[in-house]
């Protein structure tokens, strides 16, 4: 019994400095990962809002829950509010940067991939080109672009156009 006692109290001791030590240091960890991870999202996300949108009056930042916050002459509003162009740069930087962190913090992601679909939702040219710059700067392996923007084709390597026949979608050259 006493043996048995000791171990007992052996366990329980471990169990304490478990709960007690081990996990508020593991997330004390956690928050100043999650903190840095805020912080280069926000930059990131900033950064190429700014290259899409050359406006003194629009700024955008991450909130602490990663969700986009949008200001207009130092007032915060509701990312509805804003025109077509607009949101589509907001959603547009968000998606960029969000892919530049989960490529960066998944060390499993070996592909240099980035797929956008409809991307260009409301830009104006002026818009295109500039995501034009920001694509460029992402040196990314590969990029798809699902479009029906003919200005993307003057940067791209590679077009293919498709249709619907009957209801299926083909390739057509």
């Amino acid at each position: 019994k006493r043996k048995l006692k000791l171990e007992w109290e052996r366990l329980e001791e471990c169990r304490r400095w478990l709960a007690e030590c081990l996990a508020p240091a593991f997330e004390e960890m956690e928050k100043v990962v999650m903190v840095s991870i805020n912080r280069e999202f926000d930059s990131l996300f900033r950064k190429y809002f700014n290259m899409l949108m050359e406006s003194e009056e629009l700024s955008v930042r991450i909130d602490e829950e990663f969700s986009p916050i949008v200001e207009q002459n130092g007032y915060e509003i509701d990312v509805n509010s804003l025109s077509g162009g607009e949101r589509t740069s907001v959603a547009f930087a968000y998606r960029i940067a969000l892919n530049l962190m989960v490529q960066r913090v998944c060390t499993s992601m070996k592909e240099n991939l980035l797929i956008l679909d409809e991307p260009t939702d409301g830009f104006s040219k002026e818009q295109i080109f500039r995501m034009r710059e920001v694509l460029r700067e992402l040196n990314c392996d590969q990029i798809i672009i699902v479009s029906h923007e003919r200005e993307l084709e003057g940067f791209v390597d590679k077009v293919f156009r498709v249709e619907k026949v009957g209801g299926e979608s083909k390739i057509i050259t």
